[in-house]
């Protein structure tokens, strides 16, 4: 085989983790560069508290003077490497330069793709449930970030990898990128042989719901020096003295940030109203894009489970005025039971144990995952899915949803089961029934996946008690728009 259908690259390198800090600082320069992701920030501020965590503890449990300085040493180039490797992720972008495309994921794996080997990229994301960073599989090699791919380069003739311990046989590549538009724009600038830029790609326009990068970095920061104060405090390494002066110092942080993001949760608030969202998804939006994704999609749940308990109590749905249901799920008996099991836990554990610190502990803790269950067991009721006028709604656990204009709905057909599906395009709603819904789309939808991140898709199974009926509504209202 000849160079030229030659992929040749890397695994693991402590070298390039070692020198990912210092290269992040640099100027970046030759070629175009694609980011793969956001940036590394949290993992940096994560791996820096707990390495400075162990390093107190264990220089409290040695003794000798050598012991804790070989441990002091150990823990410092762990923690240095550890840092280097996620700084890497940001550090190591994909990178268009010369002949070559340089394929990477941080400091864990590279592969030089050359450009004469491309024949087209295109985006379209996919989903891979494989273990390692980069995996030749069925002539595809897959380099995801979060389990997805969103960029497809497809090559002129099969080429074999070589990288490390990923060996193989490809005819396509699947690779991740922050901003796929500007990749593919980038890429194919490059295919069509035109000079490559020297800077990077410029960032598109901030949609109404993005804050600013700075800002976004800063998230996880009240949180972190939250955590740092409780350590010190409570486990009384330090005087009581200086644990006060930080105290004050960290409170004053905290302070700051505060007002910091309260400033930018207003602003973001009125962006949002004058780009036409209503006052309830501006909050929200608002609310949401300022948390860190794990800690906003754990307020998102803890809103939604009381929000659904006051639909149930007020005998409302999420259903807009006018909407047509598409089958009601109804009360889920097991999630019903469950809530009831555990409200009879909560009123008889102060019988049985008295009353204490602890069984009023235990029965707030019993109550609250009562409420959970039975937000999980009437969701079905007042969340439904429903055909509109212009589009169709899918709402499935506690808050998720999807929007699917009735113009993009090619086909509409009655399944008799509701199996899920093979195909990386496609997706299953969440839920049971006894038949299920297909929608075939002419164009991808977004749909929610993990923790906030959009996945298109261009099939969807809806599992639905009486699919044939829904189906007619579809194309009862299709049949009206067309007239």
């Amino acid at each position: 085989m000849s160079d030229a259908k030659l992929i040749t690259g890397g695994g693991v390198s402590l070298g390039a983790a070692a020198l990912a800090p210092w290269k992040a600082l640099g100027k970046r320069t030759g070629g175009a560069v694609i980011p793969s992701q956001d940036g590394a920030a949290v993992g940096v501020g994560v791996i820096v508290f707990l390495s400075v965590l162990e390093i107190v503890l264990v220089d409290l449990l040695l003794s000798a003077p050598w012991a804790r300085l070989v441990a002091l040493l150990a823990g410092l180039t762990v923690g240095y490497l550890m840092t280097g490797f996620a700084v890497a992720l940001s550090a190591y972008p994909h990178r268009v330069a010369g002949e070559t495309l340089t394929v990477s994921y941080g400091a864990s794996f590279h592969a030089r793709v050359p450009l004469s080997l491309i024949r087209d990229v295109t985006v379209r994301r996919a989903l891979s449930d494989q273990q390692r960073t980069a995996v030749v599989n069925e002539g595809v090699l897959s380099v995801p970030v979060m389990s997805t791919t969103n960029l497809v380069l497809e090559l002129r003739e099969p080429a074999r990898v070589e990288a490390g311990r990923t060996v193989g046989e490809v005819r396509e590549i699947r690779i991740h990128a922050a901003d796929p538009s500007s990749a593919v724009a980038s890429v194919r600038e490059a295919l069509e042989g035109r000079t490559a830029r020297e800077d990077a790609v410029e960032p598109p326009a901030k949609a109404p719901s993005q804050v600013p990068t700075w800002l976004r970095r800063l998230r996880w920061a009240g949180l972190l020096v939250l955590l740092i104060e409780i350590l010190l405090v409570t486990t009384g390494l330090l005087d009581w003295r200086v644990a006060a002066g930080i105290l004050v110092v960290t409170e004053g942080t905290l302070s700051v940030l505060g007002l910091l993001f309260g400033a930018a949760f207003v602003s973001q608030y009125r962006r949002l109203r004058r780009a036409g969202r209503g006052r309830r998804a501006a909050l929200s939006e608002a609310f949401s894009s300022l948390l860190p994704p794990p800690i906003a999609e754990m307020v998102r749940h803890e809103l939604s489970v009381w929000g659904i308990i006051a639909l149930v109590v007020t005998f409302r749905s999420q259903a807009r005025p006018g909407d047509k249901a598409l089958g009601r799920t109804g009360v889920d008996r097991r999630s019903g039971v469950l809530a009831l099991l555990l409200v009879a836990g909560a009123v008889t554990l102060p019988a049985l144990a008295g009353v204490s610190p602890l069984t009023v502990v235990g029965t707030l803790v019993l109550l609250y995952a009562a409420a959970v269950a039975a937000a999980f067991a009437t969701a079905g009721r007042v969340r439904p899915h429903t055909l509109g006028p212009e589009d169709v709604v899918l709402r499935w656990g506690l808050h998720h949803s999807a929007r699917i204009p009735l113009t993009v709905i090619d086909q509409v057909h009655a399944a008799g089961r509701p199996d899920g599906l093979s195909a990386e395009d496609g997706f299953r709603v969440p839920g049971r029934a006894s038949s299920a819904l297909a929608l075939h789309l002419d164009e991808p939808v977004e749909v929610p996946f993990r923790m906030g991140v959009l996945r298109q898709v261009t099939t969807i199974l809806v599992p639905l008690a009486d699919a044939t009926a829904a189906r007619a509504l579809i194309e009862g209202r299709h049949s009206e728009k067309a007239q």
